[in-house]
């Protein structure tokens, strides 16, 4: 988080230029991982790698609710950059921490606004998405026919973009 706060003049501004308010905002350590908000308790559970490292999750038990950021997506194409080399396999084991968390409501952190916030859905598409990935890769020697093919397999999900580093970076 500190990191992507020191990066933010050179990266993300120009990556979402006025789009992300002036006050950055780093997280302080949470004890026992457990805080309430509004009389609802909710849990920060640290669920491994995900599109990125040391990923975690908020779980708001009596809402039925996940906050799941990188680790399930909703409608978007999703980062693969980091998921070579056992990272995907990670990524499963993050998904179904979430799972094993019983949502019926997800908050992702990349979504589609069209799409609803339904968690099982969400968690089988991401899923589906990563079994996808594997399956293609096998398939195709370059990125370009494997961005195509993910393309053409997933036609109506957002960000193009992201699927397109993803495949540069596991072709490397």
């Amino acid at each position: 988080m500190h990191r992507n706060v020191a990066l933010r003049p050179q990266f993300w501004d120009k990556l979402f230029p006025g789009q992300i308010p002036d006050a950055p905002v780093t997280a302080v350590t949470v004890p026992g991982n457990r805080f309430t908000l509004e009389g609802h308790e909710l849990h920060i559970v640290e669920v491994g790698h995900s599109d990125t490292d040391e990923t975690s999750v908020l779980h708001v038990p009596d809402l039925e609710l996940v906050v799941a950021g990188d680790v399930v997506y909703n409608g978007v194409h999703q980062y693969l950059a980091k998921s070579a080399n056992g990272g995907r396999d990670a990524w499963r084991k993050a998904i179904t921490v979430v799972e094993d968390l019983r949502p019926r409501w997800i908050v992702t952190g990349h979504k589609n606004r069209e799409l609803d916030d339904d968690a099982g859905r969400a968690i089988a598409e991401t899923r589906l998405y990563l079994d996808a990935t594997d399956e293609l890769l096998a398939k195709h020697e370059e990125p370009l026919g494997f961005f195509n093919a993910m393309l053409e397999r997933f036609p109506r999900r957002l960000n193009p973009g992201a699927l397109w580093g993803g495949a540069a970076a596991l072709y490397r």
